[in-house]
């Protein structure tokens, strides 16, 4: 649905280091590719990235306390729950084949927007 009014890239993340008692599922959605592109990038970028633009703490600390490079890389990685439930649909997209799932080599062709199966297996 939201691929069909623009989004280009469509992920979900669960969000379970806040202390909400269960983790919290979100899904983000992207209308362009570079801003993919961004939601890819290491820890490492993300920790430069923050440091530039994150003011820290009187103390020197950083401001944020529940987000890092670690905590970015652990949101680009959906659930396997994610990966097995949109396999399941009646209409079973081609990426969610067990020799593609599995790595056979072969380029796959994501069906939509929202893939978890390319997230977990290919991204």
């Amino acid at each position: 649905m939201l691929d069909a009014i623009g989004f280009k890239s469509i992920h979900i993340y669960e969000e379970s280091h806040c202390q909400f008692g269960a983790p919290w599922t979100t899904l983000i959605a992207f209308k362009d590719m570079e801003t993919r592109k961004r939601w890819y990038r290491s820890p490492a970028e993300v920790e430069l990235d923050l440091s530039r633009r994150i003011l820290p703490t009187k103390d020197g600390k950083t401001s944020l306390r529940y987000f890092d490079g670690a905590t970015m890389k652990s949101y680009q990685m959906p659930s396997r729950a994610f990966e097995d439930n949109y396999c399941r649909q009646q209409d079973k997209p081609e990426e969610c084949a067990e020799k593609v799932r599995f790595g056979n080599g072969k380029e796959v062709n994501v069906s939509s927007a929202y893939s978890p199966v390319f997230e977990r297996h290919f991204a």
